[in-house]
């Protein structure tokens, strides 16, 4: 049975959401600037983005109005949405697997004189910069042989960090570039395209801030953050961090930390989130490192049918040096090491794909848990991508 073709942007939904839902929530609160750049720009073209925050997706979709491009989106996000949603142009895919009927519908919709959006991370931004970007995005550039535009969002993660439930008033800019232009398509090298991506999207939200001056006033500044700083700097302790407030505070040894209004931290061994969480990093490798090395973690399995997740009973994850094994019930699902450079995962849960369905496992226990398992397969796909060179 052949594939159904995609279905292509529509026009009148795409300028009813702009003046219903985009010109408050994105213009008024995220006070959206640089997108102009986009009008000017001919399709058909591929757009490449960072993803920190789902202002980047309105954002796009704003700036490039009335042309109406398709966006490629993780099958999981798009089974959960109603199915009018497709006619918003999107493009569903698997994470971190080859789609080759995705490059199908991407050539429909270029062929169509439409731009196509892809976000190379894959998954929203832990900490504010940028998730490892693949080198396979320049070779499907390259293939397509279009003209490349990339777009940075700075301040999309301030906005709306992936830790916490709420937005926030701050300032959100586009930079615009044409990384490839039409006359380059058929002379520019892959290298030299995933060079000028890796460089264009380059970004540090917490710098952003602090260089601009961005005041950030919110209650609740630091609530959810224990999800990502999960590992306290003074005793060392591992899943013990609350949050009130501005203050995130150790269960265990009492030790505590501030956040200003500026993003800066006070009071404890680290000023910045991202030097604090580039620590966690390190102590991860060096458990890496060693023989013993084993995370395990009490969860609950589900499995994606259809457009819900079915419950499929307890679950216990590992990480060790064979890689991720899931066991449920009379399953399990193992995935050796280096098969994902990187995990989509939240507070909650961690998203494990197979040839077969999407599974994805909600923690029960130890808050930041998540985090953890994200940065030990990173960590543990650098380690054997180095001992190959």
């Amino acid at each position: 049975m052949a594939k159904k073709k995609p279905k292509l942007a529509n026009k009148f939904l795409i300028g009813a959401a702009i003046a219903f839902y985009g010109k408050t929530k994105f213009v008024k609160k995220a006070k959206l600037s640089g997108g102009e750049a986009l009008k000017h720009i001919k399709p058909p073209y591929i757009v490449v983005a960072n993803h920190a925050g789902f202002a980047d997706v309105g954002g796009l979709i704003m700036s490039m109005y009335p042309k109406c491009g398709s966006f490629v989106i993780s099958e999981t996000q798009v089974a959960q949405w109603p199915s009018a949603i497709r006619y918003m142009g999107i493009l569903p895919k698997k994470q971190f697997v080859v789609d080759t009927s995705l490059i199908r519908d991407i050539k429909y919709v270029l062929g169509k004189g439409r731009p196509v959006v892809i976000y190379p991370e894959a998954k929203l931004s832990v900490v504010g910069r940028p998730n490892p970007i693949k080198p396979a995005i320049a070779k499907l550039v390259k293939m397509l042989k279009v003209p490349l535009v990339t777009v940075r969002f700075d301040g999309n993660y301030l906005y709306s960090p992936r830790w916490t439930k709420c937005t926030r008033k701050v300032p959100v800019r586009l930079n615009v570039k044409l990384a490839v232009a039409p006359e380059e398509v058929n002379d520019v090298t892959v290298e030299e395209i995933y060079n000028r991506i890796v460089a264009n999207l380059n970004y540090d939200d917490y710098a952003y801030q602090l260089e601009n001056g961005i005041e950030i006033e919110d209650k609740r500044l630091v609530e959810g953050l224990e999800n990502i700083l999960y590992k306290c700097p003074e005793c060392g302790e591992e899943f013990a961090m609350t949050a009130h407030g501005d203050v995130l505070t150790c269960g265990k040894c009492g030790a505590s930390v501030r956040q200003n209004k500026y993003g800066g931290l006070e009071g404890g061994k680290f000023d910045k989130v991202t030097a604090w969480y580039d620590w966690q990093a390190e102590c991860v490798r060096e458990e890496l490192l060693r023989q013993d090395y084993r995370f395990e973690g009490n969860f609950r399995a589900e499995k994606l049918v259809g457009k819900k997740y079915a419950d499929m009973g307890d679950a216990v994850l590992t990480h060790d040096a064979s890689g991720i094994t899931a066991e449920f019930g009379n399953n399990k699902i193992h995935y050796k090491a280096g098969a994902f450079y990187t995990l989509s995962f939240n507070n909650d849960y961690v998203y494990l794909p197979t040839a077969e369905a999407v599974y994805r496992f909600r923690r029960l226990q130890n808050v930041g848990c998540t985090t953890k398992l994200n940065l030990a397969v990173e960590q543990q796909t650098l380690l054997l991508e180095s001992k190959k060179d």
